[in-house]
């Protein structure tokens, strides 16, 4: 059954895509991701599953948003800033892709999800962003959050790191 939830939702995160339907094919990706990991009751993705998330289905997402993108958004691109910044610091990519507010230097803080730039004005890797953004209400609140998210709350790469990782190993398998 998970099969078939997935392949339906690869095929509406396709019809999103072609439409350029930027805010609607993240909450897709984001469920089918969920769905995938069987996290659906949960709501949000955690470091372990995503050091288990099947491959092939990373690279069936990555594909869509690269190709219907021009290669703007995906997941592959998100990897490929991150190796960049890598050495400046570690949320640099959180403020190449534009999924920061930078109130105060070097401090950074996480933009609301709402106010993300669903558009092909928005930053290199700056989609999909709902995997990362989806969080516990009592991890949101530890990160300084409001309970919505990652919005308003302090930089954790972790999450983002684990998905880096986890699209490094798949390179290879």
């Amino acid at each position: 059954m998970i099969a078939t939830e997935t392949q339906d939702g690869l095929q509406e995160l396709e019809s999103l895509l072609s439409h350029a339907d930027w805010r609607l094919a993240d909450e897709v990706t984001l469920e089918i991701m969920l769905t995938t990991c069987n996290r659906l009751k949960e709501g949000w993705l955690s470091q372990a599953a995503i050091a288990y998330f099947p491959c092939e289905m990373l690279h069936q997402i990555d594909q869509r948003w690269l190709f219907y993108s021009s290669g703007h958004f995906g997941f592959s691109t998100q990897l490929q800033i991150y190796r960049e910044e890598m050495g400046r610091s570690s949320f640099a990519f959180s403020r190449q892709a534009g999924w920061t507010m930078n109130v105060w230097q070097p401090t950074s803080f996480f933009n609301f999800y709402h106010w993300l730039n669903f558009s092909l004005d928005a930053p290199h890797g700056h989609l999909p962003a709902l995997w990362f953004w989806e969080m516990s209400w009592y991890h949101s609140w530890l990160k300084g959050g409001f309970g919505t998210g990652r919005g308003g709350g302090f930089g954790d790469p972790s999450l983002f790191d684990a998905l880096m990782l986890r699209l490094e190993r798949c390179k290879f398998i």
